[in-house]
């Protein structure tokens, strides 16, 4: 390790990309005389304006680094300037920065302190570098931890200022660790032993930097290993979908053909601009037309930012997206999106981790669950990163509601941004179809913003499409040769489908999925015919799922297994949220009639792809989605599947299965543990949480069901037995009193008076009514006592004895039964009561955080949790639902009274509002010093504001009393002390109080009066 490292050192510093232009200059052109002129003018500021600060804590690291240039001027280092510019200057820099900021200029002083209390000073070990060129690599390490503090410091005081107020205390806090590290080599530097045994002087050298690499490599993967944890951490508390990756995946593999929409780029210039323009005329645009160009976009501009494109946008650049779909909670939120966003945003860049980390410590939860955190979270992002792109693909498959408060974030951050920083900086683009109601409100991107695609844009995509996916016909199946179709087929094949489709994709996706199941050729040929293929997305999901049927009918056992796929598909368009790939095993498992559950022999062996093939998508962590949002319509308007029916099976089923044996009073519990093990209770999250919903659906949509010839015999025995046996089981638990509402029963209701079980249902749906026009936190049970106690009882029992990977039966596990998450939270109406948690600890912090007495009056996904403050709850109200806002208040405030200063001090006439300040005062007039600074941390708070006194003002109550770096205050200060000995410790208080240039002159005045000389 040679001088020459140093310069190394020094160019990387030089060429970092984040050093800006100016400061690059002002670095190389700064020197120790400028670094003492900028000192000297933030002390006359400061002592104008009474705001002294100990600057002394800076000298000892000056003072280091002065001989570190000795040193390498005295050994004829040609490049002494040039590597020590970067020393000074970045000294210069920090200290001009923060000096505006008490914190922050305090903190700054303390760190160059602590580094300068490790340097040694190198001048004296002269002979050592001139006589053992080993010891050139304590130069080297001491100047690299400098630089690396200077770097880490640059970082984050090069950002606006208001954004480095805002991170400084954490970002402070999270440096600790790398500063303890550079403080080890200068501690071991600092202690070496200089002899003239060169012999043994280069063994301990070498033994040194041995030593030196090893704690270095210890200390970086301790860090790394740190900042994954807390990475790991911020992401699970986030706890954002898991589903995004699976969908651009998903969007990425339909892209087969390599120029699929890029007619995008060439035919829409306010869509090249918004990518490319270093000032977009639009930082924020809508696509409204065809859906699906997302992954191109996000694709494009990650490639964009790579030398391959010859960088055409910054390689700083970040791109987050986010696609919204209208069947998963998780992904029509305006929450569930910030969180998207924010994962991203945390998974691409840790600079602001700490952020995340105190934000994540200071929620008192496990998980992110409010928007205005995840909202000031990502601002900080925005104004952090130089170039940033967020894309939000069907936007229309949420609520109006939702749509509104993302456009009304996303929108604001940009004009934000292009107002207070820089246009572009920040770009948001949306994708959906045309929304008049958020056009005609001026939510979205107005005029040359919005950018309307045409129907006949993606025709020459749709033709690759199907030309690409013609092969698909002659891979090998029965027969080596596929179908063995001739080119004329091929092109019959291609032409019909792209005539079809006009600009759906959906389309050609899924005529190609349909005709792929056909059986034989001869089938597969008559319907390519004009008017055999189907002409629409209603006539092909009914195809597809006709293709399903025949080909499971064909298998041994065929109708077992139709039915089964019909059971599987229904349960997912009816269901009243996404059921899980276990929770849908658990109703498979579950016989009725022997009221027993038996996952052994009755779940399914097979993937759920071999019952439903395309009809659906298999994404990461047990979850099944529809091909499409648009499937759900037309599946349950289908000939084979009778919505209405499944409408009234779920129903039945919930109500059955909270009729077992389990869920009743007094129930043994050993047997409640043996229960568990073999799966008894995977299915209680859903029955618990929506056994009143599909009631209520039953009584609103079902009607017509039970006043059919062909199925009223049927669904009115299953129906009104499972509801005798629920009511047999709960009645003492079900409310009596009639709802003053339902004094006249509803027409809904009353359309079910011909049939055996109406007084039954009547007399549920009053309990139902009941518990739902109740509370929040009646609402958020299951609504019947002795269900609520033994859903905690079962869950107890589930908890206490195992473990995801224990063993169920044989080789089944616990998790095959019940998923990976055992710990659920207790709120019915909480998204974590059948999410759950893997640990307890993160279950119950979860749960503790639902004991906040504010809750939103409406059912918000924004705030599932409530607050802990009535002033949170009311800014809630008024910012999301200003229906429900109470309005401002009708009264004046009051202004505030201000007293005026009473207490007076008798000697300067200096005035103050408390007697104890002025008391404090007067002490320094006389010297009086009552709270002295101990070597220990203060305990008394008067002597905890004497540390930081001390701290701030002087190194301590015997330290030299200079306050200024220039030589002539200095000798004036040590003239008069040397004088006047017993006017020592009354200096000193004078200079510590900031009054001191005033009193100063009254004792030089008195001192030249007592002895007729002039000190000073």
């Amino acid at each position: 390790m040679g001088m020459d490292e140093l310069l190394d050192l020094a160019e990387k510093f030089r060429s970092w990309d984040l050093l800006k232009p100016r400061d690059k200059d002002f670095f190389e052109s700064s020197c120790y005389e400028d670094v003492q002129q900028d000192i000297n003018a933030i002390q006359s500021h400061q002592e104008i304006t009474k705001t002294m600060m100990n600057m002394t804590r800076i000298h000892p690291f000056l003072t280091g680094m002065a001989h570190l240039e000795k040193v390498l001027t005295t050994v004829r280092f040609q490049h002494t300037a040039k590597v020590m510019a970067y020393v000074w200057g970045p000294v210069r820099f920090l200290l001009k920065t923060t000096n505006p900021t008490e914190r922050a200029f305090d903190n700054v002083l303390d760190i160059y302190q602590q580094l300068g209390y490790k340097l040694p000073l190198l001048y004296q070990y002269m002979r050592l570098f001139t006589g053992l060129p080993e010891s050139e690599g304590c130069l080297v390490y001491i100047y690299q931890d400098v630089l690396t503090f200077h770097r880490l410091a640059y970082k984050l005081f090069s950002l606006r200022e208001k954004l480095w107020q805002r991170l400084s205390r954490v970002t402070w806090k999270a440096l600790s660790p790398d500063l303890d590290q550079g403080y080890e080599p200068m501690r071991v530097e600092s202690g070496l032993d200089v002899t003239q045994d060169w012999d043994g002087a280069k063994m301990e050298f070498n033994r040194y930097r041995n030593d030196m690499n090893g704690r270095r490599d210890k200390f970086e993967e301790e860090e790394r290993n740190r900042k994954e944890d807390q990475k790991r951490s911020v992401m699970t508390w986030i706890s954002a979908s898991k589903k995004t990756q699976s969908l651009h995946k998903k969007f990425q593999d339909t892209r087969i053909c390599r120029n699929t929409g890029r007619w995008l780029f060439r035919r829409y210039s306010e869509v090249t601009d918004w990518m490319k323009e270093e000032q977009p005329s639009e930082s924020a645009i809508w696509l409204h037309g065809s859906k699906g160009f997302a992954s191109l976009l996000i694709d494009e501009l990650k490639e964009l930012c790579t030398e391959k494109k010859k960088y055409a946008i910054p390689r700083e650049s970040k791109t987050y997206y986010f696609y919204c779909q209208e069947e998963d909670p998780e992904h029509r939120t305006y929450l569930g999106i910030l969180k998207g966003i924010l994962h991203q945003m945390v998974d691409a860049d840790e600079d602001l981790l700490p952020l995340c980390v105190e934000k994540a410590a200071s929620s008192g939860g496990t998980n992110l669950a409010e928007a205005e955190t995840a909202q000031n979270i990502i601002e900080a992002f925005f104004e952090y990163n130089s170039r940033q792109y967020i894309i939000i693909d069907g936007l229309d498959e949420c609520d109006a509601f939702e749509m509104r408060q993302v456009a009304t974030f996303f929108i604001g951050q940009v004009t934000k941004s292009d107002n207070e920083i820089k246009q572009g900086r920040l770009r948001i683009l949306f994708m959906s179809r045309p929304m008049p109601e958020l056009d005609k409100d001026k939510f979205m991107p107005e005029d040359d913003a919005c950018v309307e695609l045409k129907s006949t844009d993606n025709a020459d995509d749709i033709r690759a499409y199907v030309k690409n996916r013609i092969p698909d016909f002659s891979v090998p199946r029965a027969t080596s040769s596929g179908f063995n179709l001739s080119e004329g087929d091929r092109e019959q094949i291609e032409s019909i489908i792209c005539r079809r489709s006009e600009d759906m994709f959906l389309y050609a996706h899924l005529a190609i999925e349909y005709l792929l199941q056909q059986p034989t050729k001869e089938k597969l040929l008559e319907k390519i015919k004009d008017g055999m293929l189907p002409k629409e997305l209603s006539q092909i999901y009914e195809k597809l799922l006709g293709a399903v049927k025949t080909e499971l009918l064909q298998l041994a056992e065929g109708e077992t297994h139709w039915q089964m796929a019909k059971l599987l598909l229904s349960w997912l368009v009816c269901a009243k949220r996404p059921l899980k790939w276990h929770e849908m095993q658990s109703i498979l498992s579950y016989d009725p009639v022997n009221q027993r559950i038996d996952f052994d022999n009755k779940m399914l062996r097979q993937k759920v792809k071999k019952y439903l093939g395309s009809l659906v998508h298999i994404l990461d962590g047990d979850h099944i989605r529809i091909i499409h949002s648009t499937a759900r319509r037309y599946i349950i308007q289908n000939e084979h599947i009778n919505e209405q029916a499944v409408q009234c099976e779920l129903a039945t089923l919930c109500l059955r299965y909270l009729s077992l044996s389990c869920f009743s009073k007094g129930y043994d519990e050993d047997e409640r543990r043996d229960k568990a093990k073999l799966g008894w209770f995977s299915f209680q999250d859903y029955a618990c949480s929506q056994w009143h919903s599909h009631i209520g659906t039953m009584i609103t949509a079902c009607r017509d069901l039970f006043y059919n010839r062909h199925h009223r015999q049927e669904y009115e025995g299953k129906f009104g037995f499972a509801l005798q046996c629920f009511i047999d089981t709960h009645r003492a638990n079900i409310t009596t009193e009639p709802h003053p509402e339902l004094e006249q029963t509803p027409s809904e209701l009353a359309r079910f008076s011909g049939l055996s079980f109406y007084e039954n249902l009547c007399f549920l749906w009053n309990h139902i009514y009941t518990h739902q026009k109740g509370t929040y936190d009646v609402r958020n049970t299951v609504g019947i006592a002795q269900l609520d106690e033994a859903l905690r009882d079962n869950r107890i029992a589930l908890e206490e004895n195992f473990t995801p990977s224990s063993e169920a039966w044989l080789n089944d596990t616990i998790q095959d039964y019940y998923g990976p998450n055992l710990f659920k939270c207790k709120r019915t109406l909480c998204k974590f009561f059948y999410l759950g948690y893997n640990k307890k600890k993160d279950r119950d912090i979860h749960d503790s955080r639902h004991d906040r007495p504010y809750s939103c009056p409406v059912n918000c996904n924004l705030a599932p949790i409530g607050f802990s403050s009535k002033k949170d709850k009311d800014r809630h109200v008024r910012t999301y639902h200003p229906d429900q806002s109470e309005g401002p208040s009708v009264f004046e405030a009051l202004s505030r009274r201000i007293d005026s200063s009473r207490f007076t001090c008798k000697i300067c006439d200096k005035s103050f509002t408390r007697k104890i300040n002025l008391k404090g005062h007067e002490r320094s007039h006389f010297g009086e010093r009552p709270h002295v600074r101990k070597d220990d941390q203060p305990e008394s708070p008067i002597n905890s504001f004497t540390y930081i006194h001390y701290k701030q003002t002087d190194a301590s109550p015997n330290a030299p009393i200079y306050l200024d770096c220039t030589q002539k205050q200095i000798v004036r200060l040590s003239l008069l002390e040397s004088c006047l000995p017993e006017f020592r410790g009354w200096i000193q208080q004078i200079w510590t109080f900031q009054y001191g240039i005033k009193l100063l002159i009254v004792y030089v005045t008195f001192f030249k009066n007592t002895t007729g000389q002039l000190c000073c």
